[in-house]
């Protein structure tokens, strides 16, 4: 008897409420060329810079290696990668991506903000940064 009394003196304590999972910093978002709906996997609360990219474009490893950097140590930005495969793809076209690198960045209320492409790429960290200030 001394034992259940025990148990129940320790699980009383006060209820919490659970605690949703963080999504991860980086996340594939398609197969290569295949389309998909980014808004559908955007998370609310967070900036998110959403990569298009290919296996076969150096500047987009380069660049989006450097946005991983400088965005890693920053909890509230996120970054979606969309592989647009080679050239006409169902997801190229949907979205109508004709430049690599091409970056899209979206606001905490899931709002597209900025389109990038090209060298204007490498602003992205300090653009997401600045998104994230924003009340």
């Amino acid at each position: 008897m001394r034992l259940v009394v025990v148990l129940l003196v320790a699980c009383g304590g006060h209820a919490t409420a659970p605690v949703a999972p963080e999504p991860p910093k980086t996340m594939q978002l398609n197969e290569p060329g295949a389309n998909v709906d980014i808004e559908a996997k955007l998370d609310a609360g967070y900036v998110t810079v959403v990569d298009f990219w290919s296996e076969h474009c150096g500047a987009c490893v380069v660049v989006g290696g450097m946005l991983a950097i400088k965005v890693a140590k920053e909890p509230h930005i996120l970054i979606r990668k969309v592989d647009v495969g080679d050239s006409f793809t169902p997801v190229a076209a949907a979205y109508e991506i004709s430049a690599l690198p091409h970056y899209r960045v979206y606001d905490k209320q899931k709002r597209l903000r900025y389109d990038l492409v090209g060298n204007d790429c490498v602003k992205a960290p300090e653009i997401a940064m600045q998104l994230v200030a924003e009340p």
